[in-house]
């Protein structure tokens, strides 16, 4: 937990390469997924996912943007403050983000050490969130979703504190991209 809480309280930015890997209930590997992510304090972040199908999922501070180049569709909303209870908030929230969390488990597997934490909302759109540090470096998250799948997150090229230009959390909507505002929704 404390390198939990080190990480809200000395990092501002992060950069790094990312796989992603969603498992059923048995554990059966459903869908892979790979790109980079950025990730700056407060509320930003960026996760271009390059492979299987190049997709878009961005958070500027005030909207969430979703971009599937496979549909040529953008879906915007707003962050608001349903954020605080997300995973992302783990990695883009400061210090007070925690008291949304409810400390599971921690334990140490090999060169990682984890947490694992519960959301105190009730309607959380997840059970629990497990994350891994390697150092101060976070290493791995695993979502737990209320359906019995996971999502594990495993960070590769980690840098921390990089500079962060506010054009990086600027989304331009590709021209014929078909746009859906939440209150479309």
């Amino acid at each position: 937990m404390q390198r939990l809480e080190s990480f809200l309280e000395q990092v501002h930015s992060m950069r790094a390469d990312f796989r992603q890997e969603v498992r059923d209930g048995e554990g059966q590997l459903v869908e892979q997924a790979g790109g980079r992510v950025l990730l700056a304090r407060p509320g930003r972040f960026r996760w271009d996912y390059e492979r299987p199908h190049e997709r878009v999922v961005m958070a500027d501070g005030e909207r969430l943007w979703l971009y599937e180049a496979d549909l040529d569709q953008v879906t915007i909303r707003t962050l608001g403050d349903a954020m605080g209870e997300t995973p992302a908030a783990l990695l883009t929230g400061d210090r007070s983000v925690l008291e949304r969390f409810e400390p599971v488990d921690s334990w140490k597997s090999g060169r990682l050490a984890w947490v694992r934490l519960r959301p105190r909302a009730a309607d959380a759109d997840f059970a629990a969130v497990a994350v891994a540090f390697a150092g101060e470096q976070p290493a791995e998250l695993v979502l737990d979703d209320r359906l019995g799948q996971q999502t594990h997150l495993i960070f590769s090229e980690v840098r921390l504190n990089v500079p962060v230009g506010v054009d990086s959390f600027r989304f331009v909507v590709p021209e014929g991209a078909d746009v859906i505002e939440e209150s479309d929704l």
